[in-house]
This record gives C-alpha cells, sequence and structure tokens, in this order.
C-alpha cells in the first residue's frame, strides 16, 4: 500500500520541511514501517537474497524508491528534482497538492487539460477524470436512471453513460441541483463523489488562480460555492 502512494506522502514531507534531498528521504523512509517489512521479509518486495547481501541495510534500494518517486513528481510538476545533487524544491502545485491531499494523478491530469479558456462543459469534465474517482463504475442497473439524469443536469455532458467520469458528472451536477435519486448504489456514490468534490474543485481554483487565469477563476471559484452550499 505505502509503495503505491510513497510519491504523494514524499511531495507532504517535502511541503512540510523535513526533507529537503534524497539523503533525507532514504533516512525518512528507514523510520517507516514498510522498512521493517522489507528487511523482514524482502523476497515479497522483489528484494533477492543476493542483493541483501551487497546491501545489508537496503539504503541502494531505498535510494532508487525515492528516486523513482521523487521523477514522478518532478513530472506532475509538483517538485522540482535536481537529480545530479539529489536537491528537492517545492513548487506551488506541490503546495495545492499536499493541501487538498490531491494524488500526483490528479495533479498530472489537472495541469494536461486545464486551460485558460475552459467552459464550464470542460471544467465539470477535468473534475470528472480525477485520479481520486478511478474506482467509480457504472452498473447496469444505474444506466437508466443516470440516463435520465442526465437529461436533466443544467450542463451537458459530452461521454457516453458507459464512462465513469460520466457518472461522476452526473452525480456532481445533480448534487448541486438538488435532484432527486432513486438507487442506494447511487447515493452511496453521489455521497462518495461530493465529499471529494469541495476539495477537489478548492485545488483546481487554486490551480488556475496560481496560472493568473481570471475568467476561468471566476468560473471556478463559482462552482466552490455551489458545492460548498
Amino acid at each position: 500500500q505505502m509503495l503505491s502512494k510513497l510519491p504523494d506522502m514524499l511531495n507532504a514531507e517535502i511541503v512540510l520541511g523535513t526533507i529537503q534531498n534524497l539523503r533525507d528521504a532514504v533516512t525518512w523512509l528507514g523510520y517507516t514501517y514498510l522498512y521493517i517489512r522489507m528487511l523482514r521479509q524482502p523476497t515479497l518486495y522483489g528484494i533477492s537474497h543476493d542483493h541483501l547481501k551487497t546491501d545489508p541495510m537496503l539504503e541502494t534500494y531505498r535510494a532508487d524508491l525515492i528516486h523513482t518517486a521523487a521523477l514522478h513528481l518532478d513530472r506532475s510538476g509538483l517538485v522540482k528534482y535536481d537529480r545530479k545533487s539529489g536537491n528537492f524544491q517545492v513548487t506551488e502545485v506541490g503546495r495545492i497538492a499536499s493541501h487538498y491531499y490531491c494524488t500526483h494523478d490528479t495533479i498530472s491530469t489537472y495541469n494536461q487539460l486545464l486551460k485558460p479558456m475552459l467552459s464550464e462543459i470542460e471544467l465539470f469534465r477535468v473534475f470528472s477524470l480525477s485520479g481520486e474517482f478511478r474506482n467509480i463504475t457504472v452498473r447496469e442497473e444505474e444506466k437508466l436512471e443516470l440516463q435520465k439524469l442526465m437529461e436533466r443536469v443544467p450542463i451537458p455532458i459530452k461521454e457516453s453513460i458507459e464512462e465513469p467520469s460520466a457518472k461522476v458528472n452526473v452525480l456532481l451536477q445533480a448534487y448541486i441541483s438538488q435532484l432527486k435519486l432513486e438507487g442506494f448504489a447511487l447515493m452511496s456514490d453521489m455521497v462518495y463523489v461530493t465529499q471529494s468534490a469541495a476539495r477537489l474543485m478548492r485545488a483546481i481554483f487554486e490551480i488556475v488562480l496560481y496560472r493568473g487565469w481570471a475568467q476561468l477563476a471566476d468560473k471556478t471559484l463559482s462552482l466552490c460555492k455551489m458545492v460548498d452550499r
């Protein structure tokens, strides 16, 4: 579990200032339960016995893990990583991601899709493609109700109802428009979407504000207020 979340945890520590370079990060990883597990059961983590003989404290292995995580953060624009010196420099987007608990995958999506002149339709689409909703699926029994909701929501949705992002989009708009839902499964999904909506919308707003896109910042702030109320 921790390995998959390592880039986001590393970013949080860099933003806090507890980690400033690769050396600090390797030491920090040595204080985690993951490190104890790797020493106790190395084969579970793909560490061979030969590797353990040459690197008994797993310093090289930890450095490799941190290097990979730092590269992910660097590509997503959360951290500036100097490969030669091993130093990390926090970015404003990295601070926003840490503050609003956004994953580096989500920030990558926002970096790719956010443009200065986005319409409301596209803004809802960007939100619905957030990495936090990757586990949401469209169930067969929900399709009819989702189709009806799709026709009633105020902002048109381009995607087909088969797409999970369309479902997220419909549920957020249904919540804002106070439309009633019938299915219990849909209600539980709506709770999940709306719980994440406030922080994700705020994160999008902060990113747009940081980039100085006034028109989009105005639209995003309006959406933040709608979600909060």
